[in-house]
């Protein structure tokens, strides 16, 4: 037993929320750098958006791979921003004039100042006198990365064992609720079948007897809600057991929390009698704050 209580415990502490935010400073070289990571609900798997200094776009791949393998699903936004310090800065003059030459081709027409004025707004003409792209330059990039990364997933799980708390007590109210719904159940058959026999009585009709418990009969159980209280029962416990064991949860939650409300629905359009519909409303709103907190859930 307390080795699954440990086990279990491991995969609660393991759900993953799919918001979350780092910044991290750091110097290379002298250069200094800003990296900031963004993670926000996605209905995808991974949404990831990356932008880096274009001397650096030959580490995307590496790094699309570093934030896959960590953070499995949501939308990322990545961005390594270079602070810039002006004094280092020195115009690209090759890269000026292979552009203007590019644009002469396309639009001959084109008036040369205007031509100026478009590439200087460009990203690369200017370069870095003092930066020095080397393997160790790139390998300590990655590394930077991948501990932030790390860093955010960190904080992912921890508001995930938030987020558990409130969605199993979503459900574990609904399980109490439907233990409420079985006495009703029953004495709203009770008192259905005794204003029928009244009413037959009152109105001193001819009637079958045993016509009348086969209509009876077909009645109930176009009405009765067993079958769905049954099934709303198993879907709400196979919902926490999949809570329970498993790590990548949030679409498959969805989808049993659907089935949990379908189930729901119909009890209500079944049951006419007040005191269930009641009962009905209360696990409605359960279930629309358990799927309002599965959006965010990995």
């Amino acid at each position: 037993m307390h080795l699954l209580y440990i086990v279990n415990h491991y995969y609660y502490f393991l759900m993953i929320s799919m918001t979350g935010y780092i910044k991290k400073d750091f110097k290379i070289n002298n250069n200094n750098y800003s990296l900031v990571i963004k993670s926000l609900n996605s209905s995808k798997g991974l949404d990831l958006n990356i932008k880096i200094p274009f001397y650096l776009v030959h580490l995307e791949t590496d790094l699309r791979k570093l934030v896959i393998k960590e953070l499995v699903r949501g939308k990322i936004s990545l961005s390594i921003l270079e602070q810039s310090d002006f004094s280092n800065k020195a115009l690209n003059k090759s890269k000026i004039d292979s552009y203007i030459q590019k644009i002469k081709k396309i639009m001959p027409d084109v008036n040369s100042d205007a031509i100026l004025n478009a590439v200087v707004h460009l990203p690369d003409i200017f370069y870095n006198q003092k930066l020095n792209i080397n393997n160790n330059f790139e390998k300590e990039i990655l590394k930077i990365v991948q501990i932030e990364v790390k860093k955010l997933n960190n904080y992912r799980k921890k508001e995930g064992r938030v987020l558990i708390r409130e969605i199993k007590n979503y459900i574990k109210i609904i399980l109490k609720i439907i233990k409420q719904l079985r006495p009703l159940e029953l004495k709203r058959l009770k008192l259905k079948k005794s204003k029928i026999y009244n009413e037959l009585k009152t109105q001193k009709a001819d009637y079958s007897r045993a016509k009348l418990e086969s209509e009876m009969i077909y009645y109930f159980e176009k009405n009765d809600i067993t079958e769905e209280r049954i099934r709303l029962q198993h879907h709400c416990n196979f919902f926490l057991e999949v809570l329970k064991n498993e790590l990548v949860v949030g679409k498959k939650l969805n989808f049993i929390s659907q089935e949990i409300l379908r189930e729901i629905n119909t009890i209500g359009s079944k049951a006419n009698n007040f005191e269930i519909q009641k009962l009905v409303v209360l696990m409605k709103e359960q279930i629309e704050k358990t799927k309002e907190q599965l959006l965010n859930i990995v």
